[in-house]
Protein backbone atom coordinates (compact mmCIF):
# COMPACT_ATOMS: atom_id res chain seq x y z
CA UNK A 1 0.00 0.00 0.00
CA UNK A 2 2.72 2.12 0.81
CA UNK A 3 4.28 1.47 -2.26
CA UNK A 4 1.03 2.69 -4.37
CA UNK A 5 0.92 5.73 -2.65
CA UNK A 6 4.59 6.66 -3.49
CA UNK A 7 4.26 5.71 -6.98
CA UNK A 8 3.11 9.29 -7.90
CA UNK A 9 5.55 11.08 -5.89
CA UNK A 10 8.22 11.13 -8.48
CA UNK A 11 6.09 12.33 -11.05
CA UNK A 12 4.37 15.31 -9.08
CA UNK A 13 7.85 16.89 -7.70
CA UNK A 14 8.72 16.53 -11.82
CA UNK A 15 5.57 18.55 -12.43
CA UNK A 16 5.93 21.11 -9.23
CA UNK A 17 9.57 21.73 -10.19
CA UNK A 18 9.37 21.83 -14.02
CA UNK A 19 8.19 25.68 -13.86
CA UNK A 20 11.36 26.76 -11.33
CA UNK A 21 13.48 25.35 -14.20
CA UNK A 22 11.25 26.30 -17.11
CA UNK A 23 11.70 30.06 -15.31
CA UNK A 24 15.68 29.57 -14.59
CA UNK A 25 16.84 28.89 -18.23
CA UNK A 26 13.92 31.59 -19.92
CA UNK A 27 13.85 34.53 -17.83
CA UNK A 28 11.68 37.49 -19.04
CA UNK A 29 13.72 40.18 -20.75
CA UNK A 30 14.75 43.31 -18.46
CA UNK A 31 12.94 46.71 -19.29
CA UNK A 32 16.53 47.77 -20.68
CA UNK A 33 16.86 44.40 -22.60
CA UNK A 34 12.96 45.18 -24.13
CA UNK A 35 14.64 49.21 -24.80
CA UNK A 36 17.67 47.91 -26.92
CA UNK A 37 15.56 45.34 -28.61
CA UNK A 38 13.60 48.32 -29.87
CA UNK A 39 16.45 50.45 -30.59
CA UNK A 40 18.27 48.20 -32.64
CA UNK A 41 15.05 47.95 -34.49
CA UNK A 42 14.66 51.63 -35.11
CA UNK A 43 18.46 51.51 -35.83
CA UNK A 44 18.41 48.98 -38.62
CA UNK A 45 15.38 50.60 -39.91
CA UNK A 46 17.17 53.89 -40.07
CA UNK A 47 20.32 52.04 -41.78
CA UNK A 48 18.65 50.44 -44.30
CA UNK A 49 16.74 53.29 -45.09
CA UNK A 50 19.93 55.54 -44.86
CA UNK A 51 18.25 57.84 -42.86
CA UNK A 52 21.60 60.11 -41.74
CA UNK A 53 19.93 62.32 -39.46
CA UNK A 54 18.10 59.10 -37.84
CA UNK A 55 21.50 56.66 -37.76
CA UNK A 56 23.78 59.99 -35.91
CA UNK A 57 21.11 59.90 -32.92
CA UNK A 58 21.92 56.09 -32.43
CA UNK A 59 25.98 57.57 -32.13
CA UNK A 60 27.06 59.17 -29.13
CA UNK A 61 29.51 61.81 -29.80
CA UNK A 62 32.54 59.58 -28.85
CA UNK A 63 31.28 56.77 -30.86
CA UNK A 64 33.62 54.15 -32.63
CA UNK A 65 33.33 51.67 -35.30
CA UNK A 66 35.58 48.96 -35.94
CA UNK A 67 34.66 47.55 -39.22
CA UNK A 68 35.13 44.15 -41.02
CA UNK A 69 38.32 45.37 -42.48
CA UNK A 70 39.67 46.72 -39.08
CA UNK A 71 39.59 50.17 -39.59
CA UNK A 72 39.02 52.54 -36.85
CA UNK A 73 36.30 55.03 -38.01
CA UNK A 74 34.61 58.19 -35.93
CA UNK A 75 30.98 58.99 -35.66
CA UNK A 76 31.71 61.92 -38.12
CA UNK A 77 33.29 59.09 -40.53
CA UNK A 78 30.67 57.11 -40.37
CA UNK A 79 27.93 59.78 -41.12
CA UNK A 80 29.73 61.06 -43.83
CA UNK A 81 30.04 57.52 -45.83
CA UNK A 82 26.24 56.90 -45.31
CA UNK A 83 25.61 60.27 -46.07
CA UNK A 84 27.75 60.10 -49.71
CA UNK A 85 26.44 56.72 -50.11
CA UNK A 86 29.52 54.48 -49.70
CA UNK A 87 27.75 52.92 -46.98
CA UNK A 88 24.46 51.76 -47.87
CA UNK A 89 22.53 48.25 -46.93
CA UNK A 90 20.24 46.47 -49.28
CA UNK A 91 19.75 44.02 -46.36
CA UNK A 92 20.24 43.37 -43.23
CA UNK A 93 18.98 40.31 -40.80
CA UNK A 94 19.97 39.22 -37.54
CA UNK A 95 19.26 35.46 -36.11
CA UNK A 96 17.48 35.60 -33.62
CA UNK A 97 18.87 32.62 -31.46
CA UNK A 98 22.13 34.39 -32.09
CA UNK A 99 21.47 37.58 -30.22
CA UNK A 100 22.81 38.24 -26.53
CA UNK A 101 22.19 41.17 -24.77
CA UNK A 102 23.50 42.00 -21.56
CA UNK A 103 22.41 44.69 -19.54
CA UNK A 104 24.85 46.23 -16.51
CA UNK A 105 22.65 49.57 -15.27
CA UNK A 106 23.01 52.10 -18.05
CA UNK A 107 25.56 49.97 -20.10
CA UNK A 108 24.46 47.52 -22.42
CA UNK A 109 26.33 44.61 -24.39
CA UNK A 110 24.73 43.81 -27.71
CA UNK A 111 26.15 40.59 -29.69
CA UNK A 112 24.41 39.41 -32.37
CA UNK A 113 24.53 37.51 -35.95
CA UNK A 114 23.59 39.47 -39.00
CA UNK A 115 23.66 38.50 -42.58
CA UNK A 116 24.06 41.38 -44.70
CA UNK A 117 24.32 43.01 -48.38
CA UNK A 118 25.31 46.58 -49.07
CA UNK A 119 28.59 49.30 -49.19
CA UNK A 120 30.38 49.73 -46.24
CA UNK A 121 33.13 52.75 -46.63
CA UNK A 122 32.54 52.58 -50.79
CA UNK A 123 33.71 48.42 -50.51
CA UNK A 124 31.03 45.85 -51.03
CA UNK A 125 30.00 43.79 -48.19
CA UNK A 126 27.97 40.78 -48.14
CA UNK A 127 27.75 37.35 -46.12
CA UNK A 128 27.69 36.63 -41.96
CA UNK A 129 29.37 39.05 -39.40
CA UNK A 130 29.29 38.87 -35.55
CA UNK A 131 28.55 42.49 -34.37
CA UNK A 132 29.55 43.93 -31.22
CA UNK A 133 27.72 47.17 -29.78
CA UNK A 134 27.97 48.51 -26.64
CA UNK A 135 24.90 50.79 -25.59
CA UNK A 136 24.94 53.90 -22.71
CA UNK A 137 21.64 54.89 -21.90
CA UNK A 138 21.69 58.46 -21.47
CA UNK A 139 19.24 61.40 -21.06
CA UNK A 140 16.24 58.53 -20.90
CA UNK A 141 17.74 57.13 -24.83
CA UNK A 142 20.37 54.63 -25.77
CA UNK A 143 23.20 55.98 -27.70
CA UNK A 144 26.36 53.22 -29.27
CA UNK A 145 29.52 54.13 -27.98
CA UNK A 146 31.30 51.41 -29.52
CA UNK A 147 30.69 48.81 -32.33
CA UNK A 148 32.60 46.25 -34.10
CA UNK A 149 31.76 43.98 -37.16
CA UNK A 150 34.14 41.22 -38.16
CA UNK A 151 33.13 38.59 -41.27
CA UNK A 152 32.63 35.23 -40.13
CA UNK A 153 34.52 33.04 -43.24
CA UNK A 154 32.51 30.83 -45.38
CA UNK A 155 32.99 27.13 -44.33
Amino acid sequence: MLRRLLRPLPALAVLMILPVILAAQSPAPSKAEAEIRDAVRRYDAALRQGDTAAVGRFFAPEYTFVNARGERLTRADRLANLGSGRTSLDSLAHAPEEVQIRTYGDVAVHSTLITLTGRYSGKVQQGRFRALVVWVRRDGRWQQVASQLTQIAAP
